[in-house]
C-alpha cells in the first residue's frame, strides 16, 4: 500500500490546523492511483514556519531543513575520500583549488547554478573576517569555472572536503552583499556589511514562492507540522525514481508526534531502530544502513568561569560525572550511542590511522564510570575543600555552573543526568534547556558548560574535531591580540614533554592551539598530519578544553514492503545524511 495524502493547495495548506492535519496524515489510500507518495521526517527539526534560508544568520536557520531542498554538491566517505554527482571536478595544485561546473543544474525558478553562485558564497564567508579567513580569494574564471586560492599549502583531502559550496546562496539574493563588501573600503564598511547580512532573513514562503531551493523535490505547501514536495521534473535525476512526492515532518522537541508515527507504520523512513525498541515498531521497516558517523558530542568548558580556569576542577568533573549513565539516557532517546572510553578529542573510528594504538594507550585515562574518591582528590589538589557536601574554593566562592543545551530531549535528558551527577558531588550546576534560539546563545559565549555536537564538517579528519569553533575544540581567533580566546583558552600554554603525564614538570612544551589546528589544516603530507594531530590530541588529554561524552552513530530504516532502498554495493552510503541523501539522489523507489 502507498500512502497517499490528499492534496492542498499552498494557500489553504499554509493555514492549516494542527487538528486538520492530523485528519491528513490519518488518511490512507490504497495504490493503484499514479501518486506515489513518501513520508519522512528531518531529524531535530524546527517548523517550516519558524525557520529562514540565510546560511549566514545563525539564528533559526533551516540547518536540518535545508537539506532537503539545497543541492548537494559533494559527500565526503570514511576512507577519506571525496566524490561528487554535482561537479564535473574539483583539483588541487598547491594552493589553488578549481572547482568546474557542469551546465546541467538549475534553481527552481528555472535560473542557472553557475560558478558564480560559488563565488558569491565562498567570498561572502571570507569577507566577514579576511584575516582569519584561510582564503587569499577567490577568481571566477568563466561561467562554470572557479578558483578559491588559500593563503598557505592545504592537504588535498581537506581542501576538496571543504569546496561543497554554490547552491546555499543564489546569486540573485546575494550578489549585492558581494557587492557591498567589494565598495566597502575597510574593516569598519565591512563590519556594517555584515550585520546586514547577519540580520536577513529568508522564510520559507519566500524561499518557496521565488524558487530558491534546487533539490529533485520541490516544495509545493508547507505548514508549521509538515511540508509537502513534488518531484521537479526539470531536475537531472528526475528519471531515477517514480515517487512522485514526498511529505517530510519535523522531528520537533520530544519528537513524540514523530515517535508515535513511525511505530503506527505512517512513515516510510524512520531512524535505525535498536534492538531495545524492535518490538515497537511494524515488520516491514527494516534497517537499511547503520553509518559509523562523524558526530561525538560534548560538553564544552568554559574556562572564563573561574573555577573551569583550574585544570584539576575540569579532570574532577570528569571523574565525577557518570558517562555510561548519561550515555543510557541518550539511548533511550532513540540514539545510537556509546561512552568515550578514552579523551582525545577525535572520534574512536579514526584514532588508528591517526594516532595509533600505542599513542592511545600512554595517555591520560580519566574515569568513564564516577570515580568520587578520584573526583574529590582532584579537588583537593586545586585547593577547594566540601562543607556541608558543597565545594568551596580557596578564595571562599561557591562552584556555580550554568549549564545549557538544546531543549531537544535527545541532548537535554542526557544533560540532566550530567548536571544530576556534578550537584550531589557538591558541584552546583544549573541546566538550562534553550529553544530554538541556542545557537545564538552559544555564539554569544555566555554559558559556563555548554552541550554541541562535536564537528559539524562532513568529513572523517582530525581537521574536523579541531575546527577551531563551537563545533570543535575552541581556541579563538590566532590573529586575535588578546591572550585567550571568547572560552578562556590562552593562545600559549605548556603542555608536558611526556605524552600521558599529568603534570607539566620542568621539561613543559609550548604549544599554540590555536595555531596547530591552523597548521594542521594546511598539512600536505600524512607524516605532517599525524603529527599535529598527536600534538592536539596530547593538549586535549591534558587540559580537557571540552569532556567528549559520546560517541554517536547513526542510521535508518525504511519502509521495505512498499519500496526498494539501495544497498550498499549499488550506492554509497557512508556519507552524512545517508537516508535523505539516498532519497534525494533519487535512489529510493516504489516495489
Amino acid at each position: 500500500m502507498i500512502k497517499d495524502h490528499s492534496h492542498l493547495s499552498r494557500r489553504h495548506f499554509v493555514g492549516a490546523s494542527a487538528g486538520t492535519l492530523a485528519a491528513t496524515l490519518a488518511g490512507c489510500v490504497g495504490g493503484g492511483d499514479n501518486s506515489a507518495e513518501f513520508v519522512t521526517a528531518f531529524e531535530g527539526g524546527r517548523p517550516p514556519t519558524e525557520v529562514h534560508f540565510n546560511p549566514w544568520n545563525a539564528s533559526d536557520y533551516g540547518q536540518t531543513y535545508s537539506i532537503y531542498w539545497t543541492q548537494e554538491t559533494l559527500a565526503t566517505h570514511s576512507d577519506g575520500s571525496v566524490s561528487t554527482d554535482f561537479f564535473e571536478d574539483i583539483s588541487v595544485d598547491g594552493r589553488e583549488v578549481t572547482i568546474e561546473f557542469s551546465d546541467q543544474w538549475n534553481f527552481w525558478n528555472g535560473n542557472d547554478i553557475t560558478a558564480e553562485d560559488y563565488f558569491i558564497e565562498a567570498e561572502l564567508w571570507r569577507y566577514q573576517d579576511p584575516e582569519a579567513s584561510p582564503f587569499e580569494g577567490h577568481e571566477l574564471v568563466d561561467d562554470y569555472t572557479v578558483k578559491r586560492i588559500y593563503k598557505d599549502e592545504v592537504s588535498p583531502v581537506i581542501a576538496k572536503s571543504n569546496a561543497g559550496l554554490g547552491t546555499s546562496a543564489p546569486k540573485s539574493v546575494f550578489r549585492e552583499y558581494y557587492e557591498r563588501y567589494e565598495d566597502a573600503g575597510g574593516e569598519s564598511g565591512r563590519q556594517s556589511v555584515t550585520e546586514d547580512l547577519l540580520q536577513l532573513t529568508i522564510d520559507t514562503e519566500e524561499f518557496v514562492d521565488e524558487g530558491y531551493g534546487s533539490s529533485l523535490f520541490k516544495i509545493e505547501d508547507f505548514n508549521s507540522s509538515e511540508t509537502l514536495a513534488t518531484k521537479w521534473e526539470d531536475h537531472p535525476w528526475a528519471d531515477e525514481t517514480d515517487i512522485e512526492q514526498i511529505r517530510v515532518l519535523p522531528n520537533i522537541e520530544s519528537g513524540t508526534q514523530v515517535e508515535q508515527l513511525e511505530k503506527s507504520d505512517e512513515l516510510d523512513m524512520t531512524q535505525y531502530i535498536t534492538e531495545s525498541q524492535r518490538s515497537e515498531y511494524p515488520d516491514n521497516i527494516e534497517n537499511i544502513y547503520e553509518l559509523s558517523h562523524y558526530n561525538c558530542q560534548k560538553y564544552m568548558l568554559n574556562w572564563s568561569n573561574e573555577h573551569l580556569a583550574n585544570r584539576s576542577v575540569r579532570r574532577a568533573i570528569i571523574s565525577a560525572i557518570d558517562i555510561p549513565s548519561i550515555i543510557d539516557a541518550a539511548t533511550q532517546t532513540g540514539m545510537l550511542a556509546s561512552p568515550t572510553q578514552v579523551q582525545t578529542g577525535i572520534r574512536e573510528t579514526i584514532e588508528d590511522q591517526y594516532l595509533g594504538e600505542d599513542f592511545v594507550d600512554q595517555l591520560i585515562e580519566y574515569p568513564v564510570e564516577a570515580d568520587e574518591e578520584t573526583a574529590i582528590a582532584y579537588m583537593e589538589d586545586a585547593g577547594y575543600s566540601r562543607e556541608n557536601g558543597e565545594w568551596i574554593s580557596p578564595d571562599g566562592n561557591a562552584t556555580d555552573f550554568t549549564v545549557i543545551t538544546q531543549s531537544d530531549v535527545s541532548q537535554s535528558q542526557p544533560t540532566k543526568v550530567f548536571t544530576d551527577h556534578l550537584n550531589a558531588f557538591g558541584l552546583n550546576a544549573e541546566m538550562e534547556a534553550v529553544g530554538q534560539d541556542y545557537y545564538s546563545r552559544v555564539q554569544e559565549w555566555e554559558f559556563d558548560i555548554a552541550w554541541m555536537w562535536h564537528v559539524a564538517l562532513p568529513y572523517w579528519h582530525p581537521m574536523a574535531y579541531f575546527s577551531n569553533d563551537f563545533y570543535g575544540l575552541l581556541a579563538g581567533d590566532v590573529t586575535s591580540d588578546s591572550d585567550t580566546g571568547p572560552t578562556g583558552v590562552p593562545f600559549s600554554l605548556e603542555i608536558p614533554e611526556e605524552v600521558g603525564a599529568t603534570e607539566v614538570g620542568s621539561n613543559g612544551v609550548e604549544i599554540n592551539p590555536a595555531q596547530l589546528m591552523v597548521d594542521l589544516e594546511g598539512a600536505s603530507s600524512e607524516e605532517e598530519t599525524k603529527e599535529l594531530t598527536r600534538t592536539l590530541v596530547q593538549w586535549v588529554n591534558f587540559d580537557l578544553p571540552a569532556i567528549i561524552h559520546l560517541q554517536e552513530n547513526r542510521g535508518f530504516a525504511g519502509d521495505v514492503e512498499n519500496f526498494d532502498f539501495p544497498s550498499e554495493d549499488e550506492f554509497r552510503m557512508d556519507r552524512p545524511n545517508p537516508g535523505p541523501f539516498a532519497l534525494l539522489r533519487g535512489r529510493i523507489s516504489t516495489n
